[in-house]
C-alpha cells in the first residue's frame, strides 16, 4: 500500500467518513442478537483492522514529515504536533512516528504484514526495534532474512516473547560479526542510558512501561567493540540501580540489568514472589507487582538475617498429609487427612502425589508407629532440573508459567504403575496441574521427546494434539539468517 492508493476511487476524507459511519453502526447494533460464529468474526475483524489502520496512519505521518506540515502549523515537529492535537504522551507520539518511518520506508515487508493486518502494531514495534538494534557488521541479506524470520516467529508468538526471540536473533548474529563483538557501547558516553530514539537509529532504546520490553529496543542493547584493538566490553556495564526518596515518604527505584543479571534476581525473587492463598484458601489478592515488592523485601530480610536463600523450584512448601497405603494405590476407602483433621478429594491427593516426599510408617492395630521408613523423593532434584531443561517451563499449550513456578506431573501416575523417569513426567503450573486432571486432557509424547496435550472433545471436536510454543523457542534464527 502506498499513497498512490489514495487516487482511486472517492477522495480519501470521503472514504474516512464512509468508514466513520460504518463504525457508527456497529457500536449502535445489538451484540447479544449476534451468533458466536459472527461474534468470532467480528473480534478477529476489528482487531486486524486496528493494525491496518496504524498502516494507514504510518504512511500519512511519512507525508507529513515530508512536507514539513508540522513545522508549519507551528510545532517543533511531528512529535510534539501529536502530542499537542490528540493530547498524546511524548513517548507515545515518538514511538508512532519511529514506526510510521520504518514500516513505510526501510522495513517494508513488516509495513505490508501491517497493513495485511496479520500482526499487530506492538509485534511490528517489536519487529521495527529488534531490526533497527542489528550489529553494525549485519549484511544487508541478513538483516532481509531477520525480518522474514521475525515475522514468521509473530504468527505464534505475542510481543513479550517476540522480544525475547528478537534478543536471541541479535545475538546470532553477534557472533557472526566481523568484529570481536558488534558494537561498542563505550563509544557512547551514555552507556546504558536511553535517550531519544529518533535522533538515534541503533544501540539502546526504552524499554517499555508496562514491564513487556516492547518499547524501544526490547533488550537488544549491543555489546562488543568496533573493531579496534581494546577488550570486549563488559556486558554487566549497563547495570544501574537509582533510588530517589519523594515528599511522600516513599522511594522510587529505577534500573537496569544485562540478561545475566536479571536472571539472578529474577531466580532469587521467584520462590518469594510465587501467590501465596490465606489460611481459609482464599487466594491472593495481591498483584504481581506487589507480589515482587514484597518479594525483594523478603530476600532483603533473610538475607540480611541469615545469608541464605530458599532453593527455587525443588524444594515444596512442607505439606504433611497422612494416608492409608491402600487409599494412596486408590483401593482403599480411608480418606487422607491433613495435619489438621480435614480429609482430602482423592483428586487432590492424586495431584500433589505427583511430586511429593514419601515416608512409610507402619502403624501397629492401635495406630502406634512401629517402623519409620527412608524419606523418598516420587521427583528426584536432578531429575527435576532434566524435567525444567527439556520443558522450560509449563508445558501447557499457550502458558508461560517459568520452571520454578511449576509441578512435576505423571503422564501415567505411578500408583498406577508409572515410571518415574523422563519420558513419563511432565512440568505444569498448579493451575494446568489441576486442569489435566480434572478437565479430561491427554499428554502424549512426540517423536522428538516433548509433550503435547490432546484437548477433550468438548473443546476441540477433533482433538488435535497442541504444544506449547512458548516453551520451545524455534532454534530456526542461525538458519533463518
Amino acid at each position: 500500500m502506498d499513497l498512490n492508493d489514495f487516487g482511486d476511487g472517492p477522495d480519501p476524507p470521503t472514504r474516512l467518513a464512509t468508514i466513520s459511519r460504518q463504525l457508527d453502526g456497529l457500536l449502535t447494533a445489538q451484540a447479544w442478537q449476534l451468533s458466536d460464529t459472527e461474534l468470532d468474526g467480528l473480534l478477529e475483524g476489528v482487531c486486524r483492522l486496528t493494525s491496518r489502520v496504524a498502516a494507514v496512519r504510518g504512511l500519512l505521518f511519512v507525508e507529513a514529515q515530508d512536507r514539513g506540515f508540522a513545522v508549519r502549523h507551528g510545532a517543533t515537529d511531528l512529535t510534539g504536533w501529536l502530542r499537542d492535537r490528540l493530547r498524546l504522551t511524548t513517548r507515545d507520539a515518538r514511538r508512532q512516528v519511529t514506526l510510521a518511518h520504518d514500516t513505510t520506508t526501510v522495513h517494508t515487508a513488516t509495513g505490508t504484514a501491517l497493513a495485511d493486518g496479520t500482526i499487530t502494531v506492538e509485534q511490528a514495534m517489536v519487529i521495527s526495534d529488534a531490526l533497527r538494534t542489528l550489529p553494525t557488521a549485519t549484511t544487508p541479506d541478513q538483516q532481509t532474512a531477520a525480518e522474514q524470520a521475525l515475522l514468521r516467529f509473530a504468527d505464534q508468538f505475542d510481543p513479550h516473547h517476540l522480544v525475547k526471540l528478537a534478543a536471541r536473533l541479535r545475538e546470532t548474529l553477534t557472533t557472526t560479526d566481523t568484529s570481536p563483538g558488534g558494537d561498542d557501547p563505550h563509544t557512547d558516553s551514555h552507556t546504558g542510558e536511553h535517550t531519544n530514539p529518533s535522533t538515534r537509529t541503533g544501540k539502546t532504546g526504552k524499554t517499555g512501561n508496562d514491564g513487556t520490553g516492547t518499547g524501544g529496543n526490547g533488550g537488544l542493547g549491543g555489546h562488543g567493540n568496533d573493531g579496534r584493538d581494546t577488550p570486549t566490553p563488559d556486558p554487566a556495564d549497563i547495570r544501574r540501580l537509582t533510588l530517589t526518596d519523594t515528599p511522600t515518604g516513599a522511594t522510587l527505584i529505577h534500573g537496569e540489568l544485562d540478561a545475566e543479571g536479571a536472571a539472578l534476581l529474577r531466580t532469587a525473587l521467584d520462590s518469594l514472589a510465587a501467590p501465596h492463598p490465606a489460611a481459609d484458601g482464599t487466594p491472593d489478592r495481591r498483584s504481581p507487582t506487589r507480589r515482587r515488592a514484597d518479594a525483594l523485601l523478603d530476600l532483603t530480610t533473610r538475607a540480611l538475617g541469615a545469608a541464605t536463600l530458599p532453593q527455587s523450584g525443588g524444594v515444596r512448601p512442607h505439606l504433611t498429609i497422612t494416608i492409608d497405603w491402600n487409599t494412596l494405590l486408590a483401593t482403599g476407602t480411608t480418606p487422607a487427612t491433613t495435619d489438621w483433621g480435614l480429609p482430602l478429594p482423592h483428586s487432590v491427593l492424586t495431584r500433589l502425589s505427583c511430586d511429593a516426599d514419601i515416608t512409610r510408617i507402619i502403624l501397629n492395630p492401635a495406630g502406634v508407629p512401629l517402623d519409620i521408613g527412608r524419606s523418598t523423593r516420587v521427583v528426584p532434584p536432578q531429575l527435576r532440573r532434566a524435567l525444567a531443561a527439556r520443558d522450560r517451563g509449563c508445558s501447557f499449550p499457550g502458558c508461560d508459567r517459568p520452571p520454578s513456578w511449576c509441578e512435576a506431573h505423571h503422564v501415567i501416575h505411578w500408583t498406577h504403575g508409572g515410571t518415574t523417569a523422563l519420558h513419563n513426567l511432565v512440568l505444569l503450573c498448579g493451575h494446568h496441574h489441576r486442569q489435566v486432571h480434572h478437565d479430561g486432557w491427554t499428554i502424549i509424547f512426540t517423536d522428538d521427546g516433548h509433550p503435547a496435550y490432546t484437548p477433550p472433545w468438548r473443546i476441540d471436536p477433533h482433538q488435535r494434539p497442541r504444544r506449547n510454543p512458548y516453551t520451545h523457542l524455534p532454534d530456526l534464527l542461525t538458519s533463518a539468517t
